[in-house]
């Protein structure tokens, strides 16, 4: 059985365990990351056109602050993103083809015509790409709700002991922070050493840029950035297994 490394945050394993004990994978959890909830103090949504949530746990903090009108217009950064908030009962949801912050740019760009001079309140962790902020054509005004800070995992000397052992097949990075985490764990030459031998899969371009700017090899980026694409990358791999 494959040993498939997930680095990211402990409470969002458990959906994707089940993706990949399904495809006959053995996923492991090793949490670089965690989130830190950030109060939210004087949002009025009248105040914007839109609303954009990047990730379904920006969608889950803010509704616990928040009593958003079910007929906000919303652009969703992912499919979980917009079925997460359509099974909340929104109406209005929309979903840029390109699941990353150059996609969503690219789609406020290509429909200039109905974003033009309006604004968004950009919904999403504290950290984060700065392309969609300070825009010419439309104002969008980051609401953080929280953020991401580095995570000592409980497994640390088991996972360290099966990366030297090269019993760790693939290592999955979610975002350009799961690697730092990861860094973060075990500094940098030991992680240059560590994943040599696995195949390394990035969700999207920002984390594959992160990972090689620091010398190290990406095996695979899925064409969706998401956790299927790279499960059905893995398969095409692994297939002959």
């Amino acid at each position: 059985m494959k040993n498939v490394l997930i680095t990211r945050e402990k409470e969002q394993f458990e959906e994707v365990k089940k993706l990949f004990e399904k495809e006959g994978f053995n996923p492991i959890s090793f949490p670089t990351i965690k989130f830190e909830k950030i109060p939210l103090e004087g949002f009025n949504e009248s105040e914007f056109d839109f609303l954009i949530f990047t990730s379904k746990n920006a969608v889950k903090i803010f509704l616990q602050q928040v009593d958003l009108s079910k007929s906000k217009p919303i652009i969703a950064v992912g499919s979980k993103t917009a079925k997460f908030l359509i099974e909340n009962g929104f109406e209005n949801v929309e979903i840029p083809d390109t699941f990353s912050s150059e996609g969503l740019k690219d789609y406020l760009y290509e429909n200039i015509e109905r974003f033009k001079n309006k604004k968004f309140a950009l919904v999403r962790a504290l950290e984060g790409s700065e392309i969609l902020l300070n825009q010419s054509e439309f104002e969008v005004k980051l609401i953080p709700v929280y953020k991401t800070v580095f995570n000592k995992p409980e497994n640390i000397e088991e996972v360290e002991k099966m990366l030297k052992d090269k019993k760790i097949d693939a290592v999955v990075f979610s975002s350009p922070s799961t690697f730092k985490g990861f860094i973060n764990v075990f500094g940098l030459d030991k992680t240059r050493e560590f994943l040599e031998y696995p195949l390394v899969c990035a969700i999207g371009s920002v984390t594959e840029q992160e990972i090689k700017s620091h010398g190290i090899k990406v095996n695979i980026v899925p064409e969706k950035f998401t956790f299927e694409g790279i499960l059905e990358e893995l398969k095409k791999r692994w297939n002959n297994y």
